[in-house]
C-alpha cells in the first residue's frame, strides 16, 4: 500500500514537471549554472591558495644588492650621473661574504656576473648609444665597451639588464670550452655586420698585450624596458661573455678584496621566509640604504601569479552573489512552482494523500531538475576548468580535485534538503479550512 502511494506521489511529481515545463528547464538551467559557476571558481580559489602558499614556498629566492642609481644620481648627482663616483658601490668578494657570515642564513648556491671594460677593433657604438654619464664603467671612448662575463646561465639572465631572448645562434657555454665566445645585441649587430659565426678582437685597456677573438656564437634582444640611467649599462652595447673569456681578458677580479670590476652576485636562498630573514639581517648588518635589496626570483613570480590573484580576488565575492542569486531565484521558482495549487492540494487530501505525501510531490518537482542541472554543471566544469581557467587569466592553470567533488556533493545535497523543508514547510502552512474554501469555490 505504501508503495502505491509513493508510485502514485513520484507519478504526478513526473506529470507535473511536464505540465509547468517552462519552471522545470529555469531549475534545470539554473543548477547547471550556478554548479559550473561554483566549481570553475573554487578551482581557481584553490589554484591562487596553491600558487601563493604551497608553490611559492618552494622558491629558492635569488637574492642581490644593487645600488639605487636613479635615486643616488638624484640626491647626490644633483641630477647628474656624471658626478658619482660609482666605485665606491662596488662591493667585493669579501663584503659580499662577509653580509652573508653576519646574517646566519644559509645559502644553497650563488652566481654572478663581472662587469669591466673591453677595446674592440674596428667597431663602432650604435647611432643611439649612451654619453656613459650613467655607465657603472665611467665615461668610455669609442673604441672601448662594457663586457659582462657570466658564471653561468642563471647569472646571464638574473644581470643587470635582465633577462634576453636570443634572436639568431644559440646562447654561451659556461665550461672552458665557452672561451672567446660572445653574444651582442641586435642594433649593435646591425651597426657592425656582425653575424653570427663574426669574430672580432678584444684587448684589455689596461693590458694591451692581452688580446682575445671573440666569435660571435649569439645576437640577443633585451626583453625587459632597460635604461643606462637605472642599470649602469648601455644595453645596445654591452659585450656578454662568460666567465672564461674574463679570465683569458686579465679582466676578472683575482683579489677577494678588489673592486676593480662591477661585482654582482646573486646569492641563492632556501626559502622565501629565509629572505626576509636575511634582508632584516643584511640591513641590521650595516649594508647600505643605497642598495636596493632584490629579488628577481619573487618578483617574477609574483608578476607571473599577479593575474591569477587578482581574478580570486573577484571571484571570492562573485561566488557569494553567485549562492545568494541562485538560492533567491531557486526559491522564486519554488514558490511560483506551488501558487495557485490550493485545488490540487485539495483533491489529494481528499483521496487520502497525506500532507507528507503532497510535500513530497512539490519537492520531486523540483528535485528532478535539479539533481540533472547540478550533475551537468559540476561535470561539465570537472573537463572544462582548464580551458575556461585559462582563458579568464593565462596561466590559471586551475583543477579539480576529489574533495572539491565532495564539496560540490555537499552542497548539492544541502540544496535538495533546503528544497524539501521549504515544500514541507508550505504545505504544513495550508490550513484545512483554506482548501476546502479552494474546493467549494471550484
Amino acid at each position: 500500500m505504501e508503495l502505491e502511494k509513493y508510485m502514485f506521489v513520484l507519478k504526478n511529481a513526473w506529470s507535473a514537471m511536464w505540465r509547468r515545463w517552462w519552471r522545470t528547464l529555469l531549475l534545470m538551467l539554473l543548477a547547471l549554472a550556478v554548479s559550473f559557476g561554483s566549481m570553475i571558481g573554487l578551482s581557481v580559489l584553490k589554484a591562487e591558495t596553491t600558487a601563493t602558499t604551497t608553490d611559492y614556498d618552494k622558491l629558492t629566492p635569488a637574492v642581490t644588492f644593487r645600488p639605487d642609481r636613479e635615486t643616488i644620481t638624484e640626491v647626490k648627482g644633483k641630477g647628474d650621473a656624471g658626478k658619482v663616483d660609482w666605485t665606491k658601490y662596488r662591493l667585493s668578494w669579501n663584503q659580499y661574504s662577509e653580509y652573508v657570515q653576519k646574517s646566519g642564513v644559509q645559502l644553497t648556491n650563488a652566481y654572478y656576473g663581472e662587469t669591466a671594460t673591453v677595446r674592440l677593433d674596428r667597431l663602432k657604438k650604435t647611432t643611439n648609444a649612451s654619453d656613459g654619464a650613467d655607465s657603472i664603467t665611467g665615461k668610455l671612448a669609442d673604441d672601448t665597451f662594457a663586457i659582462t662575463g657570466f658564471s653561468d646561465e642563471n647569472a646571464a639572465q638574473d644581470g643587470l639588464n635582465g633577462k634576453y631572448t636570443i634572436v639568431d645562434g644559440e646562447d654561451l657555454s659556461y665550461d672552458e670550452n665557452g672561451a672567446g665566445q660572445a653574444l651582442v645585441s641586435e642594433a649593435f649587430a646591425k651597426a657592425n655586420d656582425l653575424k653570427v659565426g663574426s669574430t672580432f678582437t678584444a684587448t684589455n685597456p689596461s693590458k694591451t698585450s692581452t688580446r682575445q677573438n671573440l666569435k660571435v656564437t649569439g645576437i640577443y634582444r633585451n626583453t625587459g624596458n632597460v635604461t643606462e640611467r637605472r642599470t649602469g649599462l648601455d644595453p645596445e652595447n654591452t659585450i656578454y661573455t662568460n666567465y672564461y673569456t674574463m679570465t683569458v681578458l686579465g679582466l676578472s677580479t683575482t683579489d677577494q678584496s678588489g673592486t676593480s670590476t662591477n661585482l654582482d652576485v646573486a646569492m641563492i636562498l632556501q626559502s622565501p621566509s629565509d629572505y626576509d630573514k636575511f634582508v632584516k639581517a643584511v640591513r641590521k648588518a650595516k649594508l647600505s640604504n643605497d642598495y636596493v635589496i632584490g629579488s628577481t626570483t619573487l618578483d617574477d613570480y609574483n608578476a607571473k601569479v599577479a593575474p591569477l590573484k587578482s581574478l580570486a580576488a573577484k571571484i571570492r565575492p562573485g561566488l557569494i552573489v553567485l549562492a545568494v542569486a541562485g538560492a533567491a531565484l531557486a526559491v522564486l521558482l519554488l514558490i511560483l512552482g506551488m501558487r495557485g495549487r490550493l485545488e490540487e492540494v485539495g483533491f489529494l487530501t481528499a483521496i487520502g494523500v497525506g500532507r507528507g505525501g503532497i510535500a513530497n510531490q512539490f519537492s520531486l518537482e523540483a528535485l528532478f531538475p535539479l539533481l540533472v542541472g547540478w550533475a551537468i554543471g559540476v561535470a561539465a566544469a570537472a573537463f572544462s576548468v582548464g580551458p575556461v581557467s585559462n582563458w579568464l587569466t593565462a596561466g590559471a592553470n586551475a583543477s579539480v580535485d576529489a574533495g572539491m567533488i565532495w564539496t560540490m556533493v555537499w552542497i548539492g545535497i544541502g540544496v535538495l534538503v533546503a528544497n524539501a523543508v521549504i515544500c514541507t514547510i508550505w504545505v504544513a502552512s495550508i490550513k484545512t479550512t483554506t482548501m476546502l474554501g479552494s474546493r467549494m469555490e471550484a
